[in-house]
């Protein structure tokens, strides 16, 4: 392999794992040591190579080629720059039907309202605001460049709970240890290792019967490896509920299936389960970056090739004579 070649091949390299920043923006290694060495040993190969040209190396080829790799090295210098000063992903929960303060962007997040069907389709959307500036609605798996960071939606389990008592009159619910106190949405934000299983879980209390219960989350592939009688159908998720009363004292205990009500503690519950979207939040390379290094990149490599098919043209025309 050529140093042209091999220096192209690292270039690429380059410029894919910066843009791995955009494609797979939760993975941790973006702020490791290992992928700052990569991108910066992929920036000392381009510069040696440019500096072999500047010396007389590879002719007007070479000398056209700098053009691209001075459009790898920006998005490889942009790329290093999120890596090494971006903060580390951060997800933002909010309750639905609230707003919750982003300093960080110096916008609120607004978000949606969830009733069943929202979780269970896993629909949910997050819309930002700004003073002075067009919001920024978020839906399913769309992502934004927002300056130096990229918004996404990373969805996490919920439930809808929806309580009765023996005569089917509905209950309302509260969550006592959650900020959102009155939202029959549960968002899973703590967890509890469980044998082998780090579970999610929430709490959730109906006054009018004096019942506390709590909820741990199963996925089903936990499900299949839950020893539990009531499982009857491990391709879905599920939750255990466990009541108790105002002085603490156990009052049963039982498996809820998404949709189903179960009796628990004189309490009848139906859980929706699904997922509710958080706002994820990564640091990206800024956008201009990107698209000028892209540009700059590809210009070279184009204008490259054409100088490479001229200088064919004429050695044939030449070898003709």
């Amino acid at each position: 392999m050529t140093a042209r070649a091999a220096t192209l091949a690292v270039a690429v390299l380059a410029i894919a794992l910066v843009l791995a920043q955009i494609v797979y923006p939760a993975t941790p290694l973006y702020h490791t040591w290992q992928y700052a060495a990569a991108l910066a040993l992929a920036l000392a190969v381009m510069i040696a190579y440019a500096n072999g040209v500047r010396r007389g190396e590879d002719g007007t080829f070479g000398r056209r080629l700098l053009l691209a790799l001075a459009g790898a090295a920006i998005v490889d210098l942009a790329g290093l720059a999120a890596g090494l000063l971006g903060p580390d992903t951060a997800a933002v929960i909010g309750t639905p039907g609230t707003v919750t303060p982003v300093p960080a962007l110096g916008a609120a997040a607004f978000f949606g309202v969830a009733d069943p069907a929202v979780l269970a389709s896993g629909s949910g959307a997050i819309t930002l605001r700004r003073r002075g500036t067009a919001e920024i609605v978020l839906a399913g798996g769309e992502r934004r460049l927002d300056g130096e960071s990229l918004l996404s939606l990373e969805p996490r389990p919920a439930a809808f709970v929806e309580a009765y008592d023996g005569h089917g009159a509905h209950l309302t619910i509260t969550q006592p240890t959650n900020a959102s106190f009155l939202s029959p949405v549960l968002l899973f934000r703590d967890h509890q290792r469980v044998g082998a299983f780090d579970l999610p879980f929430d709490t959730f209390a109906t006054p009018a019967q004096h019942r506390t219960l709590r909820a741990l989350y199963f996925t089903p592939q936990q499900l299949r490896g839950f020893a539990h009688g009531g499982v009857t159908d491990a391709t879905q998720p599920a939750v255990v509920l466990t009541a108790s009363d105002d002085a603490g004292r156990p009052l049963g205990i039982t498996l809820a299936a998404s949709g189903r009500s179960v009796a628990i503690g004189g309490v009848h519950v139906r859980v929706t389960l699904g997922t509710y979207p958080a706002l994820a939040i990564a640091s990206a390379p800024p956008l201009w970056a990107l698209v000028l290094g892209l540009a700059l990149f590809s210009i070279g490599l184009v204008w490259s090739a054409l100088r490479g098919r001229a200088g064919a043209r004429a050695g044939a025309q030449a070898q003709g004579t």
